[in-house]
């Protein structure tokens, strides 16, 4: 069932990204460009986890494992600039000055930083199975949530905010609330598929606020 859910969900992202793609290749921006990339590693990830217990334990998994990783730390923080780029382009002026320019990818780097010692640095893989599924988690012992990802959530929900006010389009705000509340509450309480189908939801509502923007 599981193995299910994570097959569907990076089929899913993966049309969401080669629309993500053709919306960059009609008008190039950095939002739209940054857009894509987080979407990719996403159906990379789901990918290799729904297909692990069929690959088996060992050093192909290990290997196929270690872009997931990457991945995550790299690439999941830089909707903060996509965030962004969305508010700017509904025509929030406050966030064109180049104190922003800098400062949201200096956050960004600062970002990065923390998810590549936690993701990489601190990484070690650790057989998993649920549901069907075998994968690598990380048993690593790097302190502290995962602020990339938090910051990014943030970041994103208040631009949303400025976005739903701006430009009366309320996609990115609710796929924002959708990752927030599946972040937050314990998956017996909400259920598996809701948990992990927040990734598809906030990809989906990024990808409809490029297209009305």
């Amino acid at each position: 069932m599981y193995t299910f859910i994570y097959a569907a969900c990076a089929i899913i992202q993966a049309v969401l990204g080669i629309l993500a793609v053709r919306l960059y290749l009609n008008r190039r921006s950095i939002s739209a460009f940054t857009l894509f990339l987080p979407i990719i590693a996403v159906v990379w990830d789901n990918g290799i986890v729904a297909l692990g217990a069929t690959i088996g334990e060992g050093s192909l998994l290990v290997a196929l494992s270690w872009p997931r990783f990457i991945g995550h730390a790299i690439f999941t923080p830089i909707w903060i600039i996509t965030a962004i780029g969305f508010a700017q382009r509904a025509g929030e002026s406050r966030l064109s000055t180049k104190a922003i320019a800098i400062g949201q990818w200096a956050l960004y780097a600062v970002c990065v930083i923390l998810g590549f010692l936690r993701s990489v640095v601190y990484l070690e893989m650790i057989p998993a199975t649920e549901g069907g599924l075998f994968y690598y988690r990380n048993g690593g012992s790097f302190p502290g949530p995962p602020w990339g990802s938090i910051t990014m959530l943030l970041v994103a929900f208040i631009c949303a905010v400025v976005v739903l006010r701006q430009a009366k389009s309320p996609w990115m705000l609710l796929g924002s609330l959708f990752m927030l509340v599946a972040s937050v509450v314990p998956t017996k309480i909400i259920g598996f598929v809701l948990t992990n189908s927040d990734e598809v939801v906030m990809a989906a509502s990024f990808v409809a606020t490029e297209y009305l923007l």
